[in-house]
C-alpha cells in the first residue's frame, strides 16, 4: 500500500513589517488603484531592483496606508526559497490580485533560469493592476496573464496548447476552488513528478479539503473518486462569500488523479498582519500505475 507523509516546519526567521489590520471591507473598494499611483509615484525606472522596490513599496503601503492582501514578506521568503531550491521552468499562480506574489515568485522564476510564470486571475480589475505591477518590474516578457475563472480556463489552456507540464504551482486564489483545480491538473497530466504545489491560507482562514486531499494516499482517494470535491460548510462563511460581485457559475470539475502520490509538509508563517498562518507545500512523489 503507497503512504503519504505530512510534516510541519515553520518560516518565521525573516523581519516582518506589520500591515495595518485587516478592515471589515479589505478589497475592491478603490485601495487597489490607488496603490498602483502609489507605487508609480515612487518607483525609480531606472532602479536595476525594481522588483524588490515595488515589493517593499507594496508593503509601506500596506503598513501605513491600507492592508492589502498578499502572501507577505515571511511566506513568500518561504516561497522563493523553494523556487531557488527546485528551479522550475514553468509556475503557474491562481489568484494575482495586485500581483504582489507574480512579482515576488515571477522574479526569483528568472534569477533561477525559469521561463515561463502563468497567472490566473478571475477579476479583469485586479488583473490589470497586476499586469502594470509586472510591466513596472521589467518582467512581462516571462508573465502571462489569463484573465477568467481559473476551472474552465484551466481547461481552455491546455486545448489551446499553452498548459502542458507545470513545475511549481502556487494557490492563492477562491479557497473552495483549491481541490477542484488540482484535479483539473492532474486530470490533464501537467502534474509530474517533481511538481511542486504551494497552498496559501490553510491556517487562516483554512483550507480543510485541500489538507485531506494531498495528505490522502492513492488508495484513500479511490474510494472517494466520485464524491464532491468540495463540501462549503467546511469552509468560514466570510472564504465561501468573499467576493461579493455574481459571477457567473464555473461548474468545471474533473475527477484528478487518485493515483498521485504527495508527499506534504505544514510549513508555520504569518500574514503581514501577524496573525498566524501558513503554506502546505505537496511534492509529487510518483504517479503509480
Amino acid at each position: 500500500m503507497a503512504t503519504t507523509t505530512a510534516t510541519t516546519t515553520n518560516c518565521l526567521e525573516s523581519t516582518l513589517r506589520l500591515y495595518k489590520p485587516k478592515e471589515k471591507v479589505w478589497f475592491d473598494d478603490g485601495r487597489e488603484e490607488k496603490l498602483l499611483e502609489y507605487v508609480k509615484s515612487k518607483l525609480d525606472p531606472e532602479s536595476p531592483n525594481r522588483p524588490q522596490d515595488i515589493i517593499k513599496l507594496i508593503d509601506d503601503f500596506g503598513a501605513n496606508e491600507n492592508f492589502m492582501m498578499n502572501v507577505g514578506e515571511r511566506k513568500g521568503a518561504c516561497v522563493t526559497d523553494l523556487i531557488a531550491k527546485h528551479k522550475p521552468s514553468t509556475m503557474l499562480e491562481f489568484g494575482s490580485y495586485i500581483g504582489y506574489s507574480t512579482v515576488l515568485f515571477a522574479s526569483a522564476l528568472k534569477k533561477n533560469g525559469g521561463t515561463m510564470y502563468t497567472s490566473f486571475e478571475r477579476e479583469p480589475k485586479f488583473a490589470s493592476v497586476a499586469a502594470a505591477m509586472v510591466s513596472l518590474a521589467g518582467l512581462s516578457d516571462i508573465v502571462r496573464f489569463v484573465v477568467g475563472p481559473s476551472s474552465s480556463s484551466l481547461v481552455s489552456e491546455h486545448a489551446a496548447g499553452r498548459l502542458n507540464s507545470i513545475d511549481m504551482v502556487f494557490l492563492d486564489h477562491y479557497k473552495p476552488a483549491y481541490v477542484i483545480d488540482l484535479k483539473i491538473l492532474e486530470s490533464l497530466n501537467v502534474i509530474h513528478e517533481g511538481t511542486v504545489l504551494i497552498a496559501d491560507n490553510v491556517i487562516d482562514p483554512g483550507n480543510p479539503s485541500y489538507l485531506s486531499y494531498v495528505r490522502s494516499s492513492p488508495e484513500e482517494k479511490l474510494k472517494s473518486l466520485n464524491a464532491a470535491s468540495i463540501d462549503l460548510s467546511m469552509f468560514p462563511s466570510d472564504s465561501v462569500h468573499q467576493y461579493k460581485k455574481n459571477y457567473a457559475l464555473d461548474k468545471t470539475e474533473l475527477p484528478g488523479n487518485p493515483n498521485i502520490l504527495y508527499e506534504s509538509r505544514l510549513v508555520l508563517s504569518q500574514e503581514p498582519t501577524g496573525s498566524p498562518d501558513g503554506l502546505e507545500v505537496s511534492i509529487c512523489k510518483s504517479i503509480l500505475v
